[in-house]
Order: C-alpha cells, then structure tokens, then sequence
C-alpha cells in the first residue's frame, strides 16, 4: 500500500493576502501571500529564477534486501523539461526512511524539509549544482510531523501532527534560518486528525482535520476558518456524510474549487472525489465523482478546470474536468499514457508552478518517476518515464520538485 489510511476531514482557513501561485502535490494552491503575518519568523528568501535547471528528489524506502532504507536522492530536470538521474546516483541519508509524501522546498530551492516515518523532520539544503547537505538528519520537537507546508514566504514551515486532539493532533510552527537550520515555535492550532493544508490563490488554506480550535464542527467535512491570531472558525459543509479517510486534496487555480477524495478502505460508499465551492465567507458541496478507487493524490492545472488523481490501487491515473452536465466536473478516464504503459503503482506527485515548465507534474511510481504536463487545451501529456531500476532498492516512495 503506498500511502496510508488517515482518516481526516477537511478545513478551510480564511486569512489575508495577495498574489496566487498554482497548485502543487503537497495537497492544493500556492500563494505568495503568507498567512498569521504576526506568527514569528526567520530567514526571508528570494523566489528562485522560474526558467533554470531544477531538481527532483525522491526517497528510496528499501534497501536491495527489502529491509528500511533512509535513503534519498537527487534528480536533475534540466530548463528545457528532461528528467534524468546522475551516475552514480547522488544519494543521501536522513536519520529515518520516509516512504509517503512529499518533499517540500523553500521557495529559493535551497532548503528541502520532509517527514520522516517516526515523526521527526529531516532537512537538507541544496547547493546551486544539486550537491545535497544535511541540515537536520532527523529533528524531534514538540509535534510528531505528518506532513510539512512551507509558509509562501520561506521562513517557517506549517507542520501537521495528524494525531487526535488530545494526543497532540494539530498544526505547528517552525521557522528556518538562513542556514536551514529549524527553530519549534509549538502548536499554532490544535486539531483532530489533521492531513493536509495548501493555501488559496488570496491567502487562504485547506487543512484536513475533523475539528479545530474550540468551535462545533460536527457532522462537518469542511470547516472555513479566519487564520488570524487567534483564529475563529466561520463556516462549515459536510461533503462526504461520514468520517471517510481523506487521501488527496487540492485546490484549482483560480482557489475557487477544492477537490478532496475520499479513500476509504473500510466505508460503505466507494471512494471518490469530492468538489467543494470556496466562496469568501462560504462553502459548498457541488458535486462528487464516483465511483473514482483509491484517490491518492490530486494536481491541478494552472491553466483552467482540469485536475489528475492518482489511484495507486488501481493503477491508473485519472483526469478530471468540467466536461460533464451542465459543466460539472467529472471523470473523463485515464492519462493517455505514453506507448500504452500504464502507471504501476502511482503515489505521491510534485508540479512545477512557475515559468516554461508550469503544469508539469512528477509521480512517484513503484521504480519510476513519470513526467506529465498539463496542457493550455486542456490535455494532460504524458512525457515518459524516468526508469530508476529492478532492484528493491530502486523503489521510490517520497517526491519534491524545487520551486
């Protein structure tokens, strides 16, 4: 199984700010703006050039006799869009293997963060060639790390605890040097349950948790949230009518749209993904696509109403659009896979937000790294894989791609 079963409901935090960037697979939109301005901070940074050779960096969970690897390594993707793997691979390690997420970055691409399987944060930075430093091989604080976002600024980093509320379930705050160096600011919001956060294109967020703060949100999926300090809640929806296992999340473009699915492996209804209205005070169920197996992680195009959805269970890569009745979103079927080779096993995924390569998307697969593009007409091209080997060893787990 390559991700696992978290079972959380989703809340949307309303906050301030400006400038929209598209979506990534850390679970939704981007933005420059930065929410609570007044939360401390750390080291500001200067958003790297948008066309110049980046680096993709996926783990690799096994070692070649299966047993736990914390091993990770550094992909180069060169201006022009070519995904290719350094001889000898450039490897590194952290204190403990990560085999599901993603691998999140400062918006220079300098300092990578990811959690690792036994709660802690592992921390590297990257020099301008790609030569990995470990920061932080495995940094234990006051949270036990599920996910990581960093804050559109990059000097602080949102970490989920994606435990019950009264086990320490909740979001915190870290703030990074200019070394990369970590400092634990504690709990921001407690939760229960938290799984995902990704902020709208005007400062907002979505964070997965079954309730937050002191408000009732019971009977809700979807909570919208002034993240201010301190935050209040301001309106809830339930889209899913059950406590279902939230697997991927993500906002459209323009932050008008979440898509949420729904990967239960134990509900009554099957999985799905849910399509939710974000209005400025206001929330709404618009619809649900089902049945949709395993909906892992979710991407969303920077050009308009398309989406794509991973399905590890079923192998397959989905796309979504507004193409059904009445422009409702819908399943269209599968990626148009290159030379009719489907996806084996497809995890986590990373897209690029800026410059020529926006809208390309990176999957995780079981021993390759598949290169997709959203296309301006609509299409979603499949680029080719990045074949990284038989050996278990070869096997990949976690996916970032620099800024």
């Amino acid at each position: 199984m390559r991700a696992s079963l978290v079972s959380c409901l989703v809340l949307v935090l309303a906050c301030g700010g400006d400038d929209a960037a598209s979506p990534d697979g850390g679970g939704g939109g981007g933005s420059d703006a930065s929410v609570a301005s007044d939360a401390p901070t750390g080291c500001m940074r200067t958003t790297a050039a948008a066309d110049r050779p980046r680096f993709v960096v996926i783990s690799h969970p096994y070692d070649a006799a299966g047993e736990r690897a914390p091993v990770f390594e550094v992909l180069e993707l060169s201006a022009a869009g070519a995904l290719t793997r350094v001889q000898p691979p450039r490897l590194f390690s952290l204190a403990k293997r990560a085999s599901f997420g993603t691998v999140e970055f400062t918006p220079d691409g300098q300092v990578g963060i990811v959690a690792l399987e036994d709660g802690s944060l592992g921390v590297f930075r990257l020099d301008a060639a790609g030569m990995p430093t470990v920061v932080h091989a495995g940094l234990t604080g006051s949270y036990y790390a599920t996910k990581v976002v960093i804050d559109p600024r990059g000097d602080r980093a949102w970490i989920l605890e994606g435990n019950t509320r009264g086990n320490g379930g909740g979001i915190y705050l870290v703030t990074i040097a200019c070394d990369g160096t970590l400092t634990d600011h504690g709990l921001f919001a407690a939760a229960d349950l938290p799984g995902a956060l990704a902020f709208t294109n005007d400062g907002r967020a979505i964070v997965g948790a079954r309730d937050v703060l002191d408000a009732n949100t019971e009977g809700n999926d979807i909570q919208l949230v002034r993240w201010t300090e301190p935050p209040t809640a301001v309106a809830g929806v339930d889209v899913f009518g059950a406590d279902e296992s939230v697997g991927g999340a993500a906002l459209t473009a323009d932050g008008a749209t979440f898509l949420v699915g729904d990967r239960s492996g134990f509900g009554a209804a099957p999985n799905s993904v849910a399509v939710v209205g974000v209005g400025a005070s206001s929330l709404s169920k618009v619809g649900v696509i089902t049945p949709l197996e395993d909906p892992n992680a979710i991407a969303t195009s920077p050009f308009g109403d398309v989406a794509i959805v991973t399905s590890a269970f079923g192998d397959h890569i989905f796309v979504l659009d507004k193409g059904g009745t009445n422009g409702a979103w819908r399943s269209r079927g599968t990626v148009p896979y290159l030379n009719g080779v489907r996806p084996m096993l497809p995890g986590d995924l990373a897209t690029v937000s800026r410059g020529m390569l926006q809208g390309h998307v990176f999957v995780s697969e079981n021993v390759s790294v598949r290169h997709l593009a959203f296309r301006a007409s609509g299409m979603v091209e499949d680029l080719g894989s990045l074949q990284l080997g038989s050996g278990l060893d070869n096997i990949s787990g976690v996916i970032g791609v620099t800024p």
